[in-house]
């Protein structure tokens, strides 16, 4: 069987981020996200998906945005002279920076968080820019995955066997490459479709309703807009059931 996760990152980033999620969910083939539990509509962002239990909720752990959920003391590899984090992934990725310890210790501190806004147990896990790719990072997800027994996003089958020989529950793919310009229209979509393999695949995505907020503090905000529309569009539903796909949630790996 063919089981596809359309998993939407960011949920909590921004008013029209929530709302592009929801009407994803509600109006499209959106059926999980991932919560930033420290950005300004997080606490928005629970209380709606409180009122949606057929939203699948993870944690969108954060590392390149706003700041430290655990006292920034605690955690001084992470953070910039005034506390807060870096807002680039080059800042992790690939220099050895991060404490594993401590990244361990904010994770759980937004993994604690996630829980008491949501009141519900969060099922699983992903980073903002993808920095589980670096070994520390990698090695405190799967230790906060092994402690709260949630699943993870792998970003490629290395990493996936990797967290499956730590005992960690991930999906068979995890396809990224339905994001940027000229990559989010309904063609691409259908595509990504139709090389969807039996096994449990996640799709990532990043739709969003106009923000003036999101427009002056992120460079993808109008791109959020486009792929609204793209997970929206009737012909999408067409294509799920033309290639005989199943839309699910983490329960699909758990």
């Amino acid at each position: 069987m063919k089981r596809l996760i359309v998993n939407a990152d960011d949920f909590g980033r921004a008013r029209g981020v929530n709302a592009g999620i929801l009407r994803a969910h509600r109006d499209g083939i959106v059926t999980a996200t991932t919560l930033m539990v420290s950005a300004p509509a997080a606490d928005a962002a629970a209380r709606a998906a409180r009122a949606t239990p057929s939203l699948d909720v993870g944690v969108h752990l954060t590392l390149t945005y706003g700041r430290p959920i655990s006292d920034p003391g605690a955690v001084p590899s992470l953070v910039e002279r005034d506390g807060s984090f870096p807002r680039v992934r080059a800042a992790f990725l690939g220099t050895g920076r991060a404490d594993r310890d401590e990244a361990l210790t904010e994770y759980r501190a937004q993994f604690a968080r996630a829980r008491e806004l949501l009141g519900r147990a969060p099922t699983h896990l992903d980073s903002h820019h993808w920095l589980h790719d670096e070994p520390a990072l990698e090695w405190a997800v799967i230790a906060l995955a092994s402690e709260t027994g949630t699943a993870v996003r792998p970003h490629d089958d290395v990493q996936r066997d990797r967290l499956r020989a730590a005992g960690v529950p991930t999906v068979d793919r995890y396809r990224r490459d339905f994001q940027h310009d000229d990559h989010v229209d309904i063609p691409t979509l259908e595509r990504i479709l139709a090389e969807i393999d039996a096994g449990v695949t996640e799709l990532g995505c990043h739709p969003g309703e106009p923000d003036a907020e999101l427009a002056r503090t992120s460079t993808y905000a109008a791109l959020r807009v486009a792929e609204l529309a793209t997970l929206t569009d009737p012909r999408i539903k067409t294509a799920i059931a033309r290639n005989g796909i199943t839309l699910s949630t983490y329960t699909a790996v758990r």
